[in-house]
């Protein structure tokens, strides 16, 4: 079945994660972590594996993955911190998930308590109904959540129809150059190019449609013969 080969798959990256990044148990202690082909057996060493990690409560796969792929990077950097020093972070104001961005505060201003227990809990639990990956600030999951649903399930996106048909294989093409020599950008970096894509398009409907109301103001203008004068 596609849910057994999935788990499969999902199983074996955990199982690289551990052997080349993440290094938690001895080479002997992973021996369980290579059952993929017997997923009951897995199962409970994946169990016993997310509880050594100090993995949070995550529902989802997805959330699962991305928060072990998270705790990967930070080792990765951990290992070598000066292989890094050349990277200049932008400035960008400090947010550590405590602090709501100016957009959710003015959007809920100050009526809800953004950070009560309640509040995260149900976030969490819409993201996990959306397929949202987690992220430890749970306001930046409701960014992501508000988009989904501008995209997907506004009023504006009732009636569209699916798209359907083959994918466009823009990881494999020449369509689209952005990376240099380095082989292991050239496909996040072709995804991110697309994301700025579309929001280029994006910024042109916005374009057309202002010219189309300013065009249509100026073409239908309202006159009022009373505030005119004749003479001096």
């Amino acid at each position: 079945p596609a849910s057994t080969a999935d788990r499969k798959e999902f199983a074996s990256t955990i199982l690289w994660l551990e052997d080349q990044k993440i290094r938690l148990y001895t080479i002997e202690d992973r021996d369980k972590l290579r059952n993929l082909e017997d997923l009951k057996l897995w199962e409970e060493a994946y169990v016993k594996y997310c509880s050594d990690l100090s993995m949070p409560a995550l529902e989802t796969q997805q959330e699962q993955l991305t928060w072990i792929i998270g705790h990967a990077i930070r080792l990765e950097f951990l290992d070598d911190p000066q292989q890094y020093s050349s990277v200049q972070p932008q400035d960008e104001p400090k947010n550590n998930g405590t602090t709501a961005p100016q957009k959710v505060q003015t959007i809920f201003d100050g009526k809800i308590n953004i950070n009560d227990k309640e509040f995260i809990a149900a976030v969490r639990q819409l993201a996990t109904k959306l397929q949202v990956p987690h992220h430890p600030s749970h306001l930046l999951q409701l960014e992501a959540i508000a988009r989904i649903v501008h995209e997907r399930l506004s009023a504006a996106a009732k009636d569209r129809k699916p798209i359907t048909g083959t994918p466009f294989p823009f990881d494999k093409g020449n369509d689209i150059v952005v990376s240099g020599n380095d082989a292991a950008l050239d496909y996040p970096m072709r995804i991110l190019r697309l994301l700025q894509i579309q929001s280029l398009r994006q910024l042109q409907t916005h374009i057309n449609e202002t010219i189309v109301a300013v065009q249509s103001l100026t073409a239908n203008p309202k006159t009022d013969t009373k505030l005119g004068k004749v003479g001096r």
